[in-house]
């Protein structure tokens, strides 16, 4: 798989300089935003690769867990919602460098990501 979802659940795919999304229901019957961040020719072994795709991730997140509205309060991303997302789309990428960065961001503040054993 040559993309990372990002997926965000909300209360009510290809990346570009906006981030294009998927709306989807589960089978709960929840909403969630799914966000596709390409990882095509990102070299697991580079820290600025590596860096760089974390950084897409984060904006992902922002993306999947943001409200469309005009009144910029409410649009803001649910931060809970973009922990979660963050910490599930690192902890299936399962890479030692991407984990490391997710680990050492002081502004992710979930840290729903226990680690993965690498």
């Amino acid at each position: 798989m040559r993309t990372i979802s990002v997926v965000g659940l909300l209360a009510v795919g290809l990346t570009g300089p906006a981030f294009a999304y998927e709306q989807k229901t589960t089978a709960d019957g929840d909403q969630v935003r799914v966000v596709a961040v390409s990882k095509r020719h990102v070299d697991f072994a580079d820290q600025r690769n590596v860096g760089a795709l974390y950084a897409r991730l984060k904006r992902a997140a922002d993306q999947a867990c943001s409200v469309e509205s005009a009144d910029r309060h409410l649009a803001r991303p649910d931060q809970a919602c973009v922990d979660q997302a963050l910490a599930e789309a690192v902890r299936r990428t399962d890479k030692p460098l991407l984990t490391a960065a997710y680990q050492a961001d002081a502004t992710a503040s979930g840290r729903a990501l226990a680690g993965n054993d690498q």
